[in-house]
């Protein structure tokens, strides 16, 4: 089992501009807001279903799982809207630092 750090960012768009000919199948001849698919609650959501997890920012965590970071990137992007930007990448505490030892704790046990 091996431990990953997933961080994200959540777009404030669908990934393009939204107007009469975007193509989108909207109806853009009035004002109104656009909401996410599925939102930061989905992601946080996948990443908690992939392992023991421990969230160590606001928009990142460390994941113990024995899926691979394509594997996790795969699982993540699977709920992200097209502007959502998703980072994996395998950590251990030998190659980490922290001011909390707890942390270091974690990542090596």
């Amino acid at each position: 089992m091996s431990v990953y750090m997933i961080t994200y960012f959540i777009s404030d768009t669908h990934g393009h501009v939204h107007d009469e000919n975007c193509g989108c199948g909207e109806d853009h001849s009035h004002e109104h807001e656009h909401e996410h698919v599925h939102g930061a609650a989905n992601i946080v959501g996948k990443i908690k279903s992939l392992g023991g997890w421990a969230q160590f920012m606001p928009e990142g965590f460390f994941v113990k799982t024995t899926l691979s970071a394509n594997e996790i990137f795969q699982e993540v992007s699977s709920v992200a809207n097209k502007g959502d930007i998703i980072f994996v990448t395998k950590i251990d505490a030998k190659t980490s630092a922290c001011a909390n030892p707890a942390v270091l704790d974690w990542l090596e046990n």
